[in-house]
């Protein structure tokens, strides 16, 4: 072997990782870091009571300062006397309301159903959740079974129960919609 040839061997140099053996590190140390950072923001300091939301209001009673009294004669000057006595209010009395007899009580498993065509679908279906309907649904009116993803973007046609109909809140309630910009069959 000469000295002017190169080594008939590579060169020795660090293996290259590929891609997939960094993630490695760098996925688990990224997650480590994020709960990390998510139990050092909820340790964060609070009032207890703020949070069983049994805090009960206080009221701080306040003196009146008066200012310090600077004499320029040799005479005694005396301060003015403070008031530190919290103002007291006196609770007002509340009659009891009585219900006429001839009144019926409202039944809360019923009520008046709304006249929902012609609005927005999602502006419908917040009204009958207002008035205590939950059981909702609805279907396209044009036949092409497309689904209502955005609410806001379809407008109510029909709906299955007749509007001012008092039913249980149980009831089904289904809107027949189009899209805005086009028109009910």
């Amino acid at each position: 072997m000469s000295w002017n040839q190169p080594p008939p061997y590579p060169p020795l140099l660090p293996p290259s990782r590929p891609g997939w053996t960094r993630m490695r590190v760098i996925v688990p140390s990224a997650i480590g870091l994020f709960f990390l950072g998510v139990i050092v923001g909820s340790a964060g300091s609070s009032d207890n009571a703020e949070i069983s939301g049994t805090a009960k209001p206080t009221v701080a009673a306040t003196a009146k300062s008066t200012p310090p009294a600077t004499a320029t004669t040799d005479a005694a000057v005396e301060p003015a006397p403070t008031d530190t006595k919290a103002p007291t209010t006196k609770p007002t009395p509340t009659k009891p309301t009585v219900a006429p007899a001839d009144a019926k009580p409202a039944n809360p498993d019923t009520a008046k159903v709304p006249n929902f065509v012609g609005m927005v679908l999602q502006t419908a279906q917040d009204t009958a959740q207002a008035e205590g309907f939950f059981f909702l649904a609805s279907h396209d009116s044009l036949g092409a079974s497309r689904m209502q993803v955005l609410d806001r973007n379809w407008k109510v046609c029909t709906q299955n129960v007749a509007p001012g109909k008092t039913v249980s809140v149980d009831t089904k309630l289904d809107f027949g919609t189009v899209k805005l910009e086009e028109s009910c069959p």
